[in-house]
């Protein structure tokens, strides 16, 4: 389930990212796994929100959830190909009325690529002051 106008995204049964998610929160789920809440996380599976499969990395700032990174996994892509999978992002989240990147309250929502990672994902940044 994601509502990305409240900033929340489900990946899991006990799993719920949102505004002010903290490092504690996730201590408390099935997947941690005794991660340190410095260096980014990722899931260990992929996450089916809204009957799509995704990737799933994250990480906090100051123990309270900063970024939210989704990789669509659907369709395959070579290396080469990954530039495309941001079109298949941007049309992601077309599905839910964002045209590439929005703004809110919480923070904001993007489809971006990383040319030095060469990686392509659906981000999700999050104010600190919320």
């Amino acid at each position: 389930m994601v509502e990305f106008e409240k900033g929340i995204v489900r990946v899991s049964e006990n799993l719920t990212f949102r505004p002010g998610y903290t490092f504690d929160d996730f201590k408390k789920c099935r997947h941690y796994r005794n991660q340190d809440g410095i260096r980014a996380i990722c899931l260990d599976e992929q996450a089916d929100i809204d009957g799509r499969s995704y990737a799933v990395e994250f990480f906090f700032r100051n123990g309270i959830i900063h970024t939210l990174s989704l990789i669509c996994l659907d369709r395959d892509y070579t290396e080469e190909d990954e530039p495309k999978r941001k079109d298949l992002h941007e049309e992601i989240l077309k599905q839910y009325g964002i045209d590439g990147t929005a703004e809110y309250e919480w923070g904001r929502v993007s489809s971006d690529y990383d040319v030095r990672g060469n990686v392509s994902s659906i981000n999700l940044e999050y104010r600190e002051d919320i």
